[in-house]
């Protein structure tokens, strides 16, 4: 009887198979290294191209960190002028408030009536003066309600006080400036007068 050995040929077939299982597995491993390394080419690029914007934009910030220097010192000016303008302001319309306030009660003052102090606190006036007579107390009081100047005309206090062995009226008078008085026409007087005149 003749014997035939398979043998051989079983591990040629079994060969052959993992041959190919080792190149499919080789050409798995190719594919996913040069997905790997083109992936690692484009972030290297991509972190190339990053870095050299940034180097661009440091120089950029360099050149124009000079201006903006100067910008931040010339927004300083401005709010430094600015608030030294409100100020220049706030004291002209203060200078020109009393101003005010003591020609319009110069001119409803009535005969026989003299001040002798003037408060303001926050907007409200308080004159106190004296009086010969209740009357030229009352005339004050009537005088100052009827003028556009002022607002909120109060008697707070009316007394018979004695001055130099003569009896007088003291009272004291609260107020506000009116609309009138109180926005005075800031124009240059250059500026007020008629063409012609």
């Amino acid at each position: 009887m003749i014997q035939i050995n398979l043998l051989p040929v079983r591990q040629l077939k079994r060969q052959v198979v993992l041959r190919r299982q080792l190149y499919m597995f080789a050409a798995i491993i190719a594919t996913v290294s040069l997905g790997v390394g083109g992936v690692w080419l484009m972030d290297r690029r991509a972190i190339a191209q990053n870095e050299a914007e940034q180097a661009e934009l440091h120089v950029s910030l360099e050149r124009l960190k000079p201006i903006v220097d100067e910008v931040s010192t010339l927004e300083r000016r401005e709010k430094l002028l600015n608030a030294r303008i409100e100020t220049i302001q706030r004291l002209r319309s203060n200078q020109r408030g009393p101003v005010h306030v003591l020609d319009a009660l110069s001119r409803n003052l009535p005969d026989q009536t003299w001040l002798e102090t003037i408060d303001e606190s926050a907007g409200v006036y308080k004159v106190a003066g004296f009086a010969l007579t209740n009357f030229a107390v009352a005339d004050l009081l009537r005088n100052l309600q009827r003028s556009k100047e002022f607002t909120g005309v109060d008697l707070i206090l009316s007394e018979q006080v004695m001055i130099a062995n003569r009896e007088v009226k003291k009272f004291i008078i609260q107020f506000q400036r009116g609309m009138s008085a109180a926005q005075p026409d800031l124009t240059p007087p250059a500026a007020q007068r008629k063409p012609g005149a």
